[in-house]
């Protein structure tokens, strides 16, 4: 490391950083040459710098001038990844109307693959400070509106057919609430192999991060804690980086709310996400059928479709209705996986690698007999539809 980040890393490593260790702090970020400045920032922990540098009595001066130095006078000198990271640090806790400001500048002074590029490692952050929890909560609305226009605006500059996945909790990607086929709280055989699939063959740089969205109208919460209790449930798994987009406890009483609420998340996503196509993975037990058929009639430039997992048993007559709205149900993963196949989103290699963990994670399950011979007939039906497709 750096011996320059080394002492940074000193001065700010203690439970209370004082006027003196701050203003040495400043003294040192002035002294490195530009063009070693992104060197010793990439040794730092951006959270641990500027959440050392107070907002309030003599420290502000300090705080403001680092701000000024790295986010003004010498941004052009930092590397996408180093700015991403500050942009993060900067609107945790609390973001004052000059701190939303010099967030919203910085962006704004970002343009085409360098701006997407950022946008997406402020997504992929790995809490609930993201893209989402900055442009929607932590700023004033005249900021926000002017951040929005920018991100349309590079929509257009740096067009891109990558593909957004969204994808619901309960009963979609562990069994949870209406689904008696499987032991409740599993993980769902073949659903990881699905969302990493469709992450890395639909995505033109598959090595990107942040095209994964978990959505659900369940409640964020004091400081987001449901969403980090979200994300360490499904750490572990091997998914792709991805964030979560929560509701609020009114969210959780009746349908129609929880379809207003998960709407606009996945409006959200796509005011975020304008230069992406979409596609949301949910199931028929708490009403995303109908948020997928509505968010296409929206926008169905941007969403490409809706996977509906069955946990409640819909009758033929409803998985057509469903398709004409361009809902497509499945039984297993698999099933998911040859529907994404079909349309183009993944390859039928893709999807023969999905059907088989299914196989392997159904062969491990504690399951009656009938659960079992239930699931092993639709799995059989699932690999017939995927094999017809690369026939």
């Amino acid at each position: 490391m750096d011996p320059r980040a080394i002492h940074l890393t000193t001065l700010t490593s203690g439970w209370r950083t004082g006027d003196d260790e701050q203003a040495r702090v400043l003294r040192i970020l002035e002294q490195v040459p530009p063009e070693q400045l992104d060197t010793v920032l990439a040794g730092l922990d951006p959270e641990q710098l500027l959440g050392a540098l107070s907002d309030r009595g003599a420290g502000r001066a300090y705080l403001s001038g680092v701000l000024d130095l790295l986010l003004v006078r010498r941004r052009e000198a930092l590397s996408v990844p180093v700015l991403a990271g500050l942009v993060a640090a900067l609107h945790r806790g609390r973001t004052p109307r000059h701190h939303q400001e010099l967030l919203v500048d910085v962006l704004r002074a970002t343009e085409g693959r360098d701006f997407h590029d950022l946008k997406y490692r402020i997504n992929a952050s790995g809490d609930r400070h993201d893209l989402e929890q900055l442009v929607f909560h932590d700023l004033d609305e005249d900021l926000q509106d002017l951040l929005l226009e920018h991100l349309a605006e590079q929509a257009g500059v740096d067009p891109t057919s990558d593909l957004r996945i969204l994808c619901d909790i309960d009963d979609t990607t562990r069994c949870m609430l209406h689904d008696d086929r499987y032991p409740r709280g599993i993980i769902y055989p073949g659903v990881v192999q699905l969302l990493l699939e469709l992450d890395q063959g639909a995505v033109t740089d598959p090595a990107r991060v942040g095209d994964l969205t978990f959505v659900t109208a369940r409640p964020g919460g004091p400081l987001g804690l449901f969403e980090r209790y979200t994300r360490d449930g499904l750490s572990g798994l091997g998914l792709p980086p991805h964030t979560v987009l929560g509701g609020s406890l009114l969210n959780l009483h009746t349908k129609a709310a929880i379809t207003r609420r998960k709407l606009e998340n996945m409006e959200r996503d796509r005011l975020l996400f304008p230069e992406c196509r979409m596609v949301f993975i949910g199931d028929s037990g708490q009403a995303d059928g109908e948020v997928g058929a509505q968010m296409r009639t929206r926008a169905p430039e941007h969403i490409v479709g809706t996977l509906l997992h069955d946990v409640s048993g819909l009758g033929q007559a409803e998985r057509e209705a469903w398709a004409q709205r361009g809902v497509q149900v499945f039984d297993t993963y698999a099933g998911a996986a040859a529907h994404a196949a079909r349309w183009g989103l993944i390859t039928v290699e893709q999807a023969r690698r999905v059907a088989d963990a299914v196989r392997t994670g159904l062969a491990v399950l504690e399951l009656s007999t009938e659960q079992r011979r239930l699931l092993e007939d639709r799995l059989a039906a699932d690999d017939a539809a995927i094999e017809a497709l690369g026939a």
